[in-house]
């Protein structure tokens, strides 16, 4: 049987349906729909300041109602201070991404139970409060539903902050956040970080939307499958309020305990200084200690604590023995504050170390380190440990002041003591007390189908001409691709053995989507006279397959058979591949998805698999965090009868998304 495969047609269907989002009740049950949001344009506000509240569809289906949606205001003390008397009822219809906008004057518009209008052109009092934007279904008798809620306060705004405009991308597709944070009251920020799943406490605090998944202003993320997910901005600060004049602290010991201790620290100042500040250290603050050596790592893995025996204890843990890797020692010790640190303690460092480093990742992460200490607004404050290299004690300055802290060239009681002392001077000097105020925005990620390409498989097969009988007769041997020559080789029948006189095109791909033909040529005409014109030359054609064995067919020219001076061996690819046929296609998805792949023969028989993007199991939905696709699928079939078949490959991933490619395939 001879394979001739034609790409007929290529077509791709390319669909982004999940897994149904939440949404409200419509007017058909039927009927899918988006998911609204509704959010203020700050989180805080001053009285009297208009407040813009926007309803978002950030689904990916209209959201439909029997009326106009309105919103309502309530406070949990007061109940509602802003109700909807007048609805404006007719179809609406808003579509994926659209949206639209109220204001409110802060003023009451409610009445009570007996229609009396309550606090008529009066302003709400201070408070938190929370929007609820709400429509009508059902005609002609309608239900009240609720789309969404949101919470904002109303009072003396230390920061009025809004995590930015909501985003919509495609899976794995980078974005950054572009949040606007305006100080109006008398305070600093000091960091801003996003907790990515506000749904899960990461960190074990009790508050499952204050995790440090990212830190910065404006960091750069990615979610790996479709879904519409929260996020929650929260922005640490120091404000002037009244009530407490020194803040508690968040207090890292970020210890030396390399080899280079034995010389630069032999009687172990680093370890009595700390051990000192840890007695002057009151309840609400917090401590930890960090070994730094060829590795930084958590002293038995005690987290910030007011065990101040313990931490001390923890301080005598360390030595003076190994290498010294800088970077280690800081980043483990930021990542301590960032995931237990308390978000309304003065995050602090004190960095003891002689920086004798030879790590060269150290001129990378150092700098990254400081960036990171920067955007959790942890001050490090640097020790000395008989440092006298310039470079060392200028990257010691470095780390120090870039951080808001300073750099002490000996690790004595009294230079920790400063430490303390500044940290409670700027304390009483500001009169105020760390903050965290929080707004939130959603990623709408919408699915991107599969793709697919198939390469056709090749195979390898060696050909060779022998000739025996009558000398001096030639033969050539030409190797035609869909009609074209490829390759040639000619061979003289000269005394001797014909074994030793074999002519070879050597090894040749044999691609199934091509036909292959042999055409071997007997000219004797212009050959030498040998005496024997009219004799024989037995011929044959050797191909030598991948699996060791060979293929021969074998022909007799004579010259007086004058019709069989070109033999035509058609069909070489049947002979190479028999009635197999592999097919190799290379899918991807930028997706973190499961994904079907769907082999259709076009005789009645189909290969079907599912792979499984963590190999083990289907994923849950969403799954943000896995990894791309990127895979490749070789499909086979052996056809038993000729004829002519439609053939498809169906590439599907887990949310709805796929890929379809048809071609025609010739087996005769």
């Amino acid at each position: 049987m001879a394979i001739v495969l034609l790409l007929a047609a290529l077509t791709v269907l390319a669909s982004s349906v999940g897994p149904a989002s939440p949404a409200p009740p419509g007017p058909d049950a039927g009927l899918p729909l988006g998911q609204g949001r509704v959010r203020t344009d700050k989180n805080c506000y001053l009285p009297g300041q208009t407040i813009t509240i926007t309803l978002k569809n950030v689904g990916s289906a209209p959201l439909v109602y029997s009326s106009r949606p309105d919103f309502e205001v309530e406070n949990e003390t007061i109940g509602t201070v802003r109700m909807v008397r007048d609805w404006q009822m007719g179809g609406f219809h808003l579509d994926p991404g659209d949206s639209m906008s109220w204001t409110w004057d802060q003023k009451w518009r409610a009445w009570d139970p007996n229609g009396q209008e309550l606090n008529k052109g009066m302003f709400v009092p201070r408070g938190l409060y929370i929007v609820l934007a709400e429509a009508l279904v059902g005609f002609p008798i309608s239900d009240l539903v609720e789309i969404a809620r949101s919470r904002f306060a109303i009072g003396d705004c230390l920061a009025q902050i809004t995590a930015g405009d909501d985003i919509a991308v495609g899976e794995n597709e980078s974005f950054q956040f572009h949040p606007r944070i305006d100080i109006t009251g008398d305070a600093s920020i000091t960091a801003v970080s996003w907790d990515l799943d506000p749904a899960v406490d990461s960190n074990g605090d009790g508050n499952p939307t204050n995790d440090i998944d990212l830190a910065g202003r404006n960091p750069t993320t990615a979610f790996g499958d479709d879904g519409v997910y929260s996020v929650v901005m929260n922005v640490r600060g120091f404000g002037k309020v009244s009530g407490m004049d020194r803040p508690a602290q968040d207090m890292i010991f970020t210890i030396d305990s390399s080899d280079s201790m034995q010389w630069r620290d032999p009687l172990d100042h680093r370890k009595i200084a700390v051990k000192d500040y840890v007695d002057w250290m009151v309840p609400d603050d917090r401590g930890a200690v960090v070994d730094m050596d060829v590795v930084g790592r958590l002293v038995r893995g005690d987290h910030l604590g007011m065990d101040y025996a313990r931490i001390k204890s923890n301080v005598d843990t360390i030595d003076s023995a190994g290498g010294l890797y800088l970077a280690s020692g800081l980043f483990v010790s930021l990542y301590e504050l960032r995931d237990y640190g308390d978000a309304s303690h003065r995050w602090i460092m004190i960095f003891l170390t002689g920086a004798e480093t030879e790590n060269f990742r150290d001129p990378f992460y150092i700098p990254r380190g400081i960036d990171l200490a920067k955007d959790l607004g942890v001050t490090i404050y640097t020790v000395g440990l008989s440092i006298v290299e310039v470079d060392s004690i200028k990257l010691m300055k470095k780390i120090a002041s870039d951080t808001g802290g300073r750099y002490f060239s000996s690790a004595t009681a009294s230079n920790l003591r400063q430490i303390y002392d500044d940290i409670a001077a700027d304390a009483n000097t500001s009169q105020g007390s760390y903050f965290t105020v929080s707004d939130s925005l959603s990623v709408t990620v919408h699915n991107t189908p599969p793709t697919a390409s198939i390469a056709t498989n090749t195979a390898s097969a060696t050909v060779a001409l022998r000739v025996a009988g009558e000398k001096y007769h030639d033969v050539t041997l030409r190797l035609m691709r869909d009609g074209s020559e490829i390759a040639n080789t000619t061979i003289m029948r000269m005394p001797g053995s014909p074994d030793d006189q074999i002519a070879t095109l050597g090894a040749v791909a044999f691609d199934v989507t091509s036909t292959y033909e042999a055409r071997i040529e007997y000219t004797p005409a212009d050959d030498p006279v040998n005496g024997q014109v009219n004799g024989a030359n037995p011929a044959w054609l050797i191909l030598g397959l991948s699996d060791g064995t060979n293929v021969t067919l074998h022909h007799v020219f004579n010259v007086g058979h004058v019709d069989t001076y070109s033999w035509i061996v058609p069909d070489l690819q049947r002979l190479v591949y028999g009635g197999s046929l592999a097919l190799v296609a290379s899918i991807a998805d930028p997706g973190s998805d499961d994904v079907t792949i769907a082999w259709d023969w076009g005789d009645g028989t189909t290969d079907v698999r599912t792979v499984f993007n963590d190999g083990i199991g289907p994923d849950p939905y969403p799954s943000p965090w896995g990894f791309s696709v990127s895979l490749t699928d070789i499909g086979g079939h052996t056809y038993v009868t000729p004829g002519t078949y439609a053939v498809s490959l169906t590439v599907t991933d887990d949310d709805g998304g796929s890929t379809f490619l048809v071609f025609t395939l010739s087996v005769g």
